[in-house]
C-alpha cells in the first residue's frame, strides 16, 4: 500500500488538473474521439517503465521505434498513450515482441536475430510506476493456441495448456517481487490480455468452427486468471482487460480492437491489438492509476524530452 500511496500522491496534481474534463471512452477506428479539452501544462513527477511482450509492444501499429528495431515496438502502443496522458517525468519502454517472463532477467534474441538486454535493467530505485504485460509466451502457450485454431479440436493439448497457464502465476509473482526489490517505491500494474477471439460462436475472420475455438477461449481465460493470481500474490494490482474487451474481439468488425489473421503493415500483426485496442488498454490502466477518466487522444504523443531511448541492440 505504501507504493500505491506514493504514486497517488505524485499524480494528485495531474488528477486535479484534469478534473472536470469531459470523460471519454477508448475510441475505435471508426468511433469519434471526445471533444478536445484545454491542455494543462501540468507534468507529474512519475518515472514510468513499461515491461511486456507483443501485446504491450504493438508490432506494426503505425511507426515502429528503432531502439531496437527487432522488438517491433510501436510509437502508439498503450505504454506510449499512458505516458502521454499521465504527463510523466520519464518514460522507458522496453516491451519486446515474443518476450517471456524469462526475458525480464536474461538476454533476448529478437526476431531479426539481434539481442537485447534484460527488461528489468530499465527498473531502478527511482522508478515510480511499472506496467507488466506478459506471460502468454511462457511455455509456448500462444504458439500452442495458434495450433489449436488450426483444428481439429481433439488435437488441442488442453490438459497440458491448463497446467502451463497455472504455472504462469508463479512466474508473474516472481517478476513482480523482482520489480519490487529493484524499485521498492514503485507501484506495479500487471495488465491482462484482451479478448482476441469470440468466447461464443465464430466468424469468417477466424476461419474455424465454434467447437474448435472452445478450448482456445478456455485457455485464454485461464491465462488471465493466472496473471491476476500472480499479481495479487506478488503485491501488484491487476488490470482486467478481458471483461472490458467483450464484444471487441476479431469478429466484431468495426468495433474490433484486434486485427484479424492477415498481416497489415501500419495496422497490426495478425491477432494483435490495433491502435484502438491500445487506446482501450491505456484507458483502463489510467483509470486504475488515477481513478479518473483520461483525455483520450488519437495518437500517443509523450513529450520527446521525457522519452528514454534504449541502448542499441547487440
Amino acid at each position: 500500500m505504501r507504493r500505491v500511496r506514493r504514486v497517488a500522491a505524485l499524480l494528485a496534481v495531474l488528477v486535479l488538473g484534469t478534473a472536470g474534463c469531459q470523460a471519454g471512452e477508448a475510441a475505435g477506428d471508426d468511433d469519434p474521439l471526445p471533444d478536445p479539452v484545454v491542455d494543462t501544462e501540468v507534468t507529474s513527477d512519475v518515472d514510468y517503465v513499461a515491461l511486456g511482450d507483443s501485446f504491450s509492444a504493438g508490432p506494426f501499429i503505425g511507426t515502429m521505434r528503432t531502439d531496437p528495431t527487432g522488438c517491433a515496438r510501436s510509437h502508439d502502443n498503450y505504454p506510449a498513450f499512458l505516458a502521454d496522458w499521465l504527463d510523466v517525468a520519464s518514460y522507458t519502454d522496453v516491451t519486446c515482441s515474443a518476450a517471456t517472463t524469462a526475458d525480464l532477467t536474461g538476454t533476448m534474441t529478437m526476431f531479426d536475430g539481434n539481442t537485447t538486454g534484460p527488461q528489468l535493467d530499465a527498473v531502478t530505485r527511482g522508478t515510480d510506476l511499472v506496467t507488466l504485460g506478459m506471460g502468454g509466451n511462457d511455455f509456448g502457450i500462444y504458439d500452442a493456441l495458434i495450433g489449436c485454431q488450426e483444428g481439429p479440436a481433439a488435437a488441442c493439448p488442453v490438459d497440458r495448456l491448463r497446467a502451463d497457464t497455472a504455472k504462469v502465476a508463479d512466474n508473474v509473482q516472481q517478476a513482480v517481487r523482482r520489480i519490487g526489490r529493484r524499485a521498492p517505491d514503485a507501484t506495479v500494474y500487471v495488465v491482462g490480455y484482451p479478448d482476441i477471439l469470440p468466447t461464443e460462436g465464430t466468424c469468417g475472420a477466424v476461419g474455424v468452427d465454434a467447437a474448435t475455438l472452445g478450448p482456445v477461449a478456455e485457455v485464454a481465460g485461464l491465462l488471465n486468471d493466472a496473471l491476476a493470481r500472480g499479481a495479487r500474490r506478488g503485491g501488484a494490482q491487476y488490470v482486467d482487460m478481458e471483461a472490458v474487451s467483450e464484444g471487441h474481439d476479431v469478429c466484431a468488425k468495426g468495433r474490433a480492437w484486434v486485427n484479424g489473421p492477415r498481416f497489415r503493415a501500419g495496422v497490426a500483426a495478425p491477432f494483435h491489438p490495433k491502435i484502438n485496442g491500445m487506446r482501450a488498454v491505456a484507458t483502463e490502466v489510467y483509470r486504475a492509476v488515477t481513478g479518473e477518466e483520461p483525455e483520450v487522444t488519437e495518437y500517443a504523443e509523450p513529450d520527446p524530452d521525457v522519452v528514454v531511448l534504449n541502448e542499441p541492440e547487440g
